[in-house]
């Protein structure tokens, strides 16, 4: 592993490269398959799903909501940093604003906004991946032929494109971030569904991944004074996180199992939880690759909170 430690705002490349020579055009094509294979199984299995017209209406509407969050903390960027010729945002190394701060705004989006479902809702896998299949349609109209024709998408593209990660920001987030976090999300939400009959208890894990994840890199950023580091998923740069980030996670762990108390079926389920959960969750952001953080704590807390309850 190189010894290339990152900071934020430090610039590890740019998009020079033809883009059917990089993710972009592989991300298209696995986005089609997607789409292929999940409205092929729709017509088989449950062709009933395509009349619940307010189900998808929902769907386009929470689609709607995040990318105009992501085009409101585009804006901010702009607002605050410099842009190139050809819209993206310029090394903003020594400015107390990065891009590392409204890049979260569409990790809360991308995780949070699909849990305002309401009961009358579908239930059942089909229609989480469905849900699924929407959100990484948000990220793929801003692959570089789309982002660099349009200033609305490249303005989304701006709030979540952190300069330490490129070329391989969009990469990164879809293979290391939301492609197998919402597989995860989706699988065990079923499981909790279907296993515990507790569904609203995976919501303590998707919470505290959003949001404390989510507030861990900009509050490092800005407050962090103690560092350390760790690899990116592909070993190739090693980049920086804080003690005060990780911290953000045990507090939001706590909070949300305080929160959601009542959906333990015994006290004993809930203080094991309180007592093994938020280390765990802290200890699982602190080590994970950059960029791999999310599915990692997921998997990990998921299977944890699955544990405790089938145990108890």
């Amino acid at each position: 592993m190189q010894n290339n430690v990152l900071m934020p705002g430090d610039s590890a490349g740019n998009y020079d490269e033809k883009w059917t020579k990089t993710f972009d055009l592989k991300f298209l094509i696995l986005w089609l398959i997607l789409f292929a294979f999940l409205l092929s199984w729709t017509i088989i299995f449950d062709p009933a799903l395509f009349n619940a017209k307010e189900f998808f209406l929902k769907m386009c509407i929470k689609l709607s909501v995040m990318m105009l969050l992501a085009l409101l903390g585009g804006m901010l960027c702009r607002h605050y940093c410099n842009t190139d010729e050809k819209g993206y945002i310029t090394s903003s190394k020594n400015k107390w604003f990065k891009v590392n701060y409204t890049r979260k705004i569409q990790h809360f989006a991308a995780y949070l906004v699909p849990l305002l479902s309401p009961p009358t809702e579908p239930i059942g896998i089909l229609p989480h991946l469905w849900e699924s299949l929407f959100v990484l349609f948000m990220f793929l109209v801003l692959i570089k032929p789309v982002r660099e024709c349009s200033t609305f998408f490249m303005l989304q593209f701006n709030s979540l494109d952190r300069i330490e990660d490129r070329p391989n920001t969009l990469k990164w987030i879809v293979l290391g971030n939301m492609l197998p976090g919402l597989f995860i999300i989706t699988v065990f939400k079923q499981i909790f569904e279907m296993s515990l009959s507790l569904p609203l208890l995976a919501s303590v894990v998707v919470l505290t991944v959003a949001i404390g994840d989510g507030l861990a890199e900009p509050v490092g950023t800005y407050l962090g004074k103690k560092k350390y580091v760790v690899p990116s998923w592909n070993l190739k740069n090693r980049y920086v996180r804080s003690y005060a980030g990780s911290t953000c996670v045990y507090i939001s762990a706590v909070v949300f199992l305080l929160l959601f108390k009542d959906q333990f079926a015994n006290p004993q389920e809930f203080w094991t939880s309180m007592i093994l959960f938020p280390p765990v969750m802290t200890l699982s952001e602190a080590f994970a690759p950059h960029s791999m953080d999310t599915p990692i704590m997921m998997l990990i807390g998921f299977s944890l909170l699955y544990g405790i309850c089938a145990i108890f």
